[in-house]
């Protein structure tokens, strides 16, 4: 019977018994290959492959107050018709009750923006599906009860989440691509995580360098099909807690 022993995915990945027959690696910290023996730095955009995810200190995306209009802005790739593109809600080992949250999900190809405050979620659907292997560019903006989605250069998708609360009120850090357990974290709200690329993101005016700015991450590979190109720089690396 085959064992994971220290040495079999080194410092950049976690090891696991799959059928008690052979071994499987799952990298971090932009590592790559059946070890996670290759460092693949995460240049303009980075690849989801349905396991992977990157992670954003709560502090990049505050919520302050019902009357700060906060934004928020990327460009994605994909031919998936479901996926969690962006999470954030209670922390990692918290369990989604009914608890506040925000996300941006793919749903039969159509992006869906959504947040709860306490009184029941809103629900902003793209018109077109974005589904199409194409290049797209999103932004959100929320201010209290009200969003507002915009695909490309179509036209603005509005709406509210109901109740009177105003106040988004969330303890979890940020997730980019998907969450380690979907059924947990979301509270069975999403049944995937996404697959395709990512790139540009900005939160509230500031873009988020990919490596720099990430406290966390599992299985992020670079986009090798992104259109545009862009250098990201590497400060430092990260390790999955």
């Amino acid at each position: 019977m085959v064992q994971c022993t220290p040495d079999v995915c080194g410092d950049h990945g976690d090891c696991e018994v799959i059928n008690g027959t052979h071994i499987r690696c799952s990298c971090r910290d932009y590592y790559d290959g059946p070890n996670c023996e290759i460092f693949k730095p995460i240049e303009h955009a980075a690849k989801f492959d349905g396991k992977a995810f990157i992670v954003f200190s709560i502090d990049d995306f505050p919520h302050l107050t019902s009357e700060h209009e906060e934004s928020l802005s990327l460009r994605f790739k994909t031919s998936a018709s479901s996926g969690l593109i962006f999470w954030q809600g209670q922390p990692f080992d918290v369990p989604l009750k009914g608890d506040d949250y925000i996300s941006i999900g793919l749903s039969d190809g159509h992006l869906v923006f959504s947040y709860e405050l306490g009184g029941g979620a809103s629900q902003l659907i793209s018109n077109e599906v974005v589904n199409d292997d194409n290049e797209h560019q999103l932004r959100i903006w929320r201010k209290g009860r009200d969003g507002k989605m915009i695909i490309d250069e179509g036209a603005p998708v509005v709406g509210s989440s109901f109740g009177i609360v105003a106040m988004l009120n969330v303890d979890g850090d940020v997730y980019i691509g998907g969450v380690p357990d979907l059924d947990s974290m979301t509270g069975g709200l999403y049944e995937e995580n996404f697959v395709g690329c990512i790139g540009d993101i900005t939160f509230n005016g500031v873009k988020m360098d990919l490596m720099a700015n990430a406290i966390d991450g599992r299985n992020v590979k670079p986009c090798d099909q992104w259109v545009r190109k862009k250098k990201w720089i590497q400060i430092r690396k990260y390790r999955w807690r």
